[in-house]
């Protein structure tokens, strides 16, 4: 019989990421990581304010499950990995 400790070690649990997207410049941000879904969408206002203030354009949000291994991919790293996490 496994105990909850193992069954939770063999379990791959990804975090919560915010993943801000922009198309000028084209870049993609990723901020958290976060405990839970409603914890990212909180903090969202102030990460857009933010990116607004630099000038981006055309901003796109998407809260998911992932692991960025980059926080910021430029636009020739975003053309390489097509967003994805």
């Amino acid at each position: 019989m496994k105990s909850t400790d193992d069954a939770h070690n063999n379990q791959v649990e990804l975090d919560w990421w915010a993943e801000v997207t922009t198309t000028q410049p084209h870049v993609i941000y990723y901020f958290g990581p976060f405990i839970s879904k409603q914890e990212a969408q909180w903090f969202l206002p102030g990460y857009i304010e933010d990116i607004e203030q630099e000038g981006c354009q055309e901003i796109r949000v998407q809260v998911k499950r992932c692991q960025p291994t980059n926080l910021t991919i430029f636009e020739e790293q975003v053309l390489a990995t097509s967003g994805r996490c």
